[in-house]
């Protein structure tokens, strides 16, 4: 990676480039090569904390829709997926670790804090950011647990969407077949895959749709399962 790239990135990722919406600190950072690592949780590089900061509602739901197409995104790998303390709840960074003469050297302390209770409590607000962030992970842990296509041992493949920042992600076990689709972007985008092999359900809003020349909004994403012919006439 160049020097300039990272310099970018070091930037973007603390909130100092044009468009940044990520709030966060450096970690190890090298002047010589320019590498470090990055300090943050994933509400503050999402963009939850700053629009908190700034009031901005329609910034927020913009925010929390990326960090749970992140999560998603996460879920849709194999293995064990991890949640961090605290992002189950949408925390974002604690910066009084500045003000302990123990812990102000180490940045990692930005996403170490402790779990507040207080705001834990609003979990099954689905007007609250914790709410909204909690309940969409739970119907993420929820789809992983029932879906057999999310097994470890399924077969695993991308497809081509013609552009750049929309990954699909296809998993197949035992007749039964997923496609997640995630947009990285900013912009809403529209994926142009052509599955013609039937009708397909979204899993997250229940939605019945065709696999091709999906729309996704900014930051969006779906789980496609596909319907079987003795599936059609079901209700998701």
């Amino acid at each position: 990676m160049e020097r300039s790239h990272k310099h970018y990135l070091n930037e973007y990722f603390q909130g100092h480039a044009y468009g940044s919406n990520s709030r966060g600190e450096l970690y190890n950072a090298d002047p010589i090569t320019g590498d470090a690592r990055f300090c943050a949780t994933t509400a503050s590089m999402v963009g939850i904390e700053k629009a908190g900061f700034e009031g901005d509602n329609a910034a927020m739901e913009r925010a929390i829709r990326y960090d749970l197409m992140l999560h998603a995104y996460m879920f849709m790998q194999s293995g064990i997926p991890i949640i961090y303390s605290g992002d189950e709840i949408g925390q974002v960074n604690d910066y009084t670790y500045k003000n302990d003469i123990h812990k102000v050297e180490d940045s990692r302390y930005i996403h170490r804090r402790k779990m507040n209770w207080k705001n834990a409590a609003k979990i099954d607000d689905p007007d609250t950011v914790e709410g909204k962030v909690f309940q969409g992970l739970d119907q993420l842990e929820k789809i992983r647990k029932s879906e057999k296509a999310f097994m470890s041992n399924a077969d695993t493949w991308t497809v081509e969407t013609y552009d750049p920042s929309v990954l699909c992600i296809g998993r197949y076990y035992d007749g039964e077949k997923i496609y997640g689709l995630f947009n990285f972007s900013e912009a809403d985008k529209t994926a142009w895959i052509n599955e013609i092999d039937g009708d397909y359900v979204d899993l997250i809003s229940g939605k019945r749709m065709k696999a091709s020349g999906v729309d996704i909004p900014a930051y969006g994403f779906y789980y496609l399962k596909w319907l079987k012919w003795e599936e059609n006439e079901k209700t998701y």
